[in-house]
């Protein structure tokens, strides 16, 4: 299954606010921390993360903590592994 984790910067993407006016009007940081903290959210401050919560309404483990292309590597490797399996299905209904 692919990874059901949201990162900070997707859950923001979806509420169609620009980064600093999201920063500015609700997260209440400058644009540039939260530009590092959409980059890597290993570093988030709990404060942070119970709004993300309530805003999104998501939990704690639906959020992505860490650098944000770890989590593009995690799915492009979950997407390599089923692009295989097909193949291999592909194979098996040619063959019968």
């Amino acid at each position: 299954m692919i990874n059901k984790q949201w990162t900070i910067s997707e859950l923001r993407e979806r509420t169609g606010y620009s980064q600093a006016q999201f920063a500015k009007e609700i997260m209440h940081v400058s644009p540039k921390t939260l530009w590092l903290y959409e980059q890597d959210s290993s570093n988030l401050p709990d404060d942070l993360i119970k709004k993300y919560m309530y805003l999104f309404n998501v939990t704690y483990e639906e959020i992505f903590f860490g650098p944000k292309y770890e989590k593009i590597v995690l799915i492009r490797k979950e997407i390599e592994k089923r692009i295989e399996m097909l193949k291999n299905i592909e194979l098996v209904e040619q063959s019968s």
